[in-house]
């Protein structure tokens, strides 16, 4: 009977030296705009992390609408997301990991003629044209900058929500139902075997914009910032950090990647 409990005990001891990983529900936009079958850059990043992961923590994606999103992230302790834009009103009840997990390019203002000489006021754009629409995707930070200027000239603004929508406001754009659109110069050319006239739109730089960088975020919690800890502790792998400039690399054309390429090699 001894010699039972000796390899009883035996058998039970790995099972007492191994913790189990901590479980991250990260969640994803389920309305995603990319037309690319490998996903944008960052879904690719999150492959990435996925590999990284073990054996100390497990992440597991989970698609859901916006409005759910934002829920559970005030309210639940172990749930994550991709690619937020840091903001002051954010920081009140999310962590954010330490080094942003994607890098995009400024965002431009995209019209089917030439509006303005670049760089663009668009406050002094508005004054110009009194009725101008400029689409927008619901529920998306453009940046503190542009937030603000939303905010502050709602007349001059058409959101759209649901699955690509920035994709339908191409479309409205092409049919000349919008004045321009703000957006990324890479989601316009992901579209255009769905809006083929993209390919004539003219883009603007705007005045005082600075690149976009999303991150991984978790609710403000104790256990959200154990979360982010091992997060940041496997971003600060060599593996990871090579690989991250390499994804942007391929994802954005050469002409896109040199506007981001000097923050991604301060970054990583």
């Amino acid at each position: 009977m001894q010699a039972l409990y000796v390899a009883v005990f035996l058998l039970l001891l790995p099972c007492y030296g191994l913790a189990a990983p901590e479980q991250m529900w990260l969640l994803l936009n389920n309305t995603s705009d990319s037309r690319d079958s490998r996903g944008d850059v960052d879904i690719q990043i999150l492959a990435l992390l996925q590999q990284l992961a073990p054996p100390d923590l497990k992440i597991e994606p989970l698609r859901l609408g916006d409005a759910r999103t934002w829920k559970l992230l005030r309210e639940q302790g172990n749930y994550c997301a991709l690619s937020k834009i840091r903001t002051a009103e954010r920081e009140t009840f999310l962590l954010f990991s330490k080094r942003p997990t994607s890098v995009y390019p400024p965002v431009q203002l995209i019209s089917n003629k030439r509006l303005a000489d670049n760089p663009v006021d668009l406050t002094l754009l508005f004054r110009q044209n009194p009725r101008m629409k400029i689409g927008i995707v619901q529920g998306r930070s453009y940046g503190e900058k542009l937030d603000e200027l939303i905010e502050q000239y709602p007349q001059h603004f058409y959101q759209r929500s649901g699955e690509y929508a920035a994709e339908t406001l191409l479309q409205m754009l092409a049919k000349q139902r919008l004045d321009a659109l703000l957006e990324f110069a890479a989601t316009a050319r992901g579209h255009q075997a769905q809006v083929p006239q993209s390919s004539h739109f003219v883009t603007h730089q705007l005045l005082h914009q600075p690149v976009i960088m999303g991150y991984l975020v978790c609710t403000h919690s104790e256990n959200g910032q154990k979360l982010i800890s091992l997060i940041d502790a496997k971003m600060q792998l060599p593996h990871y950090r090579k690989q991250a400039i390499e994804l942007h690399r391929q994802y954005f054309t050469p002409e896109d990647f040199l506007l981001i390429e000097a923050d991604l090699l301060q970054i990583f």
